[in-house]
């Protein structure tokens, strides 16, 4: 889950865009159909490790994934018969807001967890403002800004009390906004407004979402194993409060990293469904005529960024220059084989603003204006090393890229940029592979110098893409900071649905600052998907936002 899923992953993670497979429906399906089998299971993928399963501590998409199926939210994202993402409701199950749209009452549903406990208002409530509170450190507390007194608390400025979260009882949630907010129902069901058990959070600690054992579950599925580093093992939660349309007894995740164990399992059937990009592993899955296949969006960007801590990349003309030294259409042609298309943009083409297209109609990409006015990246690269006082020979300059795989596919395409900053810049740039969950802890310490990753949005509103890089936003340190900016996202956010054009002038200024005048990242491609799953199975919903897929309505017909 901008998973802003978190960042959801390295250039080659798994995100999709909104889609419903083979099949699938929702409702439509959730029967099961007349030819379901009598042995209901999904043998699926995980690309990485779950980073963790704490919903406060949860920042890719793997960990979203599982939290996606194991919890039930005040509300639940699904796909209906158009493809299109809906906002349903699941633990609450309805909710009336304020004419002045400041206060929202959620009225939930008599649920339990999965040891038989009630789920309550009082759960929600501590889970929000436990993810608020400094000490907790979630990366992702700065989604919640909409909420009265959110900030302030997570800064250390305001108590727990004074935020804008309360139980009025047992089965009414209150919750009060700081202003208007026009996209404050499409967060209702993201992790960090889940509801959490403080009496497990506090007797397993540190320790609480690392294991299977250390938790209790709301959603469709619970745990039943996990082998780190190897698989996951879920079951049916008949405790469940929509048990009756969960047709899967068993969901088997194998933890795979690597692409062509990955599609050998596929191709020997044991994992249903997984994307495919390589053109030699297509033609193998159309000769075996066994796969539906499905092309998707993803609203989601491939992005290089920066730590602004580290001295040569504290420099706007030295970020530039590498941003610049990008051959967009080269990625898009060599490495993905033309299925992800250049990016001179941050914000992705299937992103809405109400029912417009903001990439549409925003019409400008940064980065192209940036390349008309600098023909020579490594001329800018000189001016920058100049200004900063360092010696201004670009081959006495030494760049580590940080990546979080150790993938044939990762290394082909880390290799690939390390040779386009080379022959563009004529610096020396040294690729340090690391495993996933070393990568996110390096990264979140700031202890990288440039990297690269797919990034996708949490909900449908271009403020997905623009809060994570506001002053303290933790998601993913570049230690930027700028005034401007950070004012223009702030007014943006206080804006109602009814000023959506206002919004989108607000945006396309803050696109422009970001890669055009800071050039804070450089994104490369907009992302799309090649989705090959085996013909009996039915029901997955992909979408847009929130999780990778989501199987809660999923069966199998005619498994051979």
């Amino acid at each position: 889950m901008k998973s802003k899923r978190l960042l959801a992953a390295v250039v080659s993670c798994i995100v999709l865009a909104s889609v419903a497979l083979a099949g699938c429906g929702g409702k439509e399906n959730a029967s099961g159909g007349k030819g379901a089998d009598k042995e209901q299971y999904l043998n699926m993928i995980l690309q990485e490790e779950p980073k963790s399963l704490d919903p406060a501590k949860s920042t890719d998409l793997y960990s979203s994934q599982v939290i996606s199926e194991v919890y039930d939210g005040l509300t639940r994202l699904e796909v209906d018969e158009k493809g299109k993402d809906v906002v349903k409701p699941a633990g609450a199950e309805k909710w009336d807001v304020s004419e002045d749209g400041l206060k929202w009452t959620f009225h939930l549903r008599d649920y339990e967890w999965s040891d038989g406990k009630k789920v309550t208002a009082k759960d929600y409530e501590y889970g929000i403002k436990r993810n608020l509170d400094p000490k907790t450190a979630s990366e992702y507390a700065y989604l919640l800004a909409p909420i009265k007194n959110a900030n302030e608390y997570n800064a250390g400025k305001a108590k727990a009390e004074e935020v804008g979260v309360k139980a009025l009882d047992d089965k009414t949630l209150e919750i009060n906004l700081a202003g208007p907010c026009a996209y404050f129902l499409k967060i209702t069901y993201f992790k960090l407004m889940m509801p959490q058990r403080q009496d497990i959070v506090e007797k397993y600690g540190e320790k609480f979402g690392t294991e299977a054992s250390s938790m209790v579950f709301c959603g469709p599925f619970t745990i039943k194993e996990w082998v780190h580093a190897n698989k996951m093992e879920l079951v049916k939660n008949e405790k469940y409060w929509d048990a009756k349309s969960v047709k899967l007894n068993n969901v088997h995740m194998k933890i795979i990293n690597n692409e062509a164990a990955r599609m050998q399992e596929l191709l020997n059937g044991g994992i249903d469904f997984s994307n495919v990009q390589k053109p030699e592993w297509k033609e193998k899955f159309k000769k075996a005529d066994k796969f539906e296949v499905k092309k998707v969006i993803e609203p989601a960007t491939n992005i290089e960024f920066f730590n602004e801590k580290v001295k040569l990349f504290s420099n706007a003309k030295v970020r530039k220059a590498f941003s610049l030294s990008i051959n967009r259409e080269e990625v898009s042609k060599t490495l993905f084989k033309n299925d992800f298309t250049p990016a001179y943009g941050f914000v992705p083409p299937s992103l809405q603003i109400g029912d417009k297209e903001f990439r549409k109609e925003v019409g400008e990409e940064p980065i192209k204006k940036l390349k008309e006015e600098n023909q020579d990246p490594k001329k800018l690269l000189i001016e920058g090393l100049k200004e900063l006082g360092m010696d201004p020979d670009p081959s006495k300059v030494t760049v580590d890229y940080l990546t979080g795989s150790t993938s044939d596919q990762q290394k082909e395409i880390c290799e690939f940029f390390q040779e386009m900053y080379q022959k563009a810049l004529g610096v020396k740039v040294n690729i340090e592979y690391v495993q996933w969950p070393v990568y996110m802890k390096r990264i979140n310490n700031a202890e990288y110098e440039i990297s690269g990753m797919a990034w996708t949005g949490d909900y449908d509103d271009p403020m997905t893409e623009f809060d994570l890089w506001m002053t303290g936003a933790k998601a993913l340190p570049t230690n930027y900071s700028n005034t401007k900016y950070d004012e223009l996202i702030k007014k943006a956010a206080l804006l109602p649905e009814e000023k959506n054009e206002e919004r989108m002038k607000l945006f396309k200024e803050a696109e422009e600052i970001l890669l055009y005048e800071d050039a804070v990242i450089a994104p490369s491609v907009y992302r799309a998907r090649n989705i090959y799953q085996r013909r009996y199975v039915k029901g997955i919903m992909v979408p847009q936002f929130g999780s990778l897929y989501d199987v809660k309505y999923a069966y199998t017909e005619g498994r051979e």
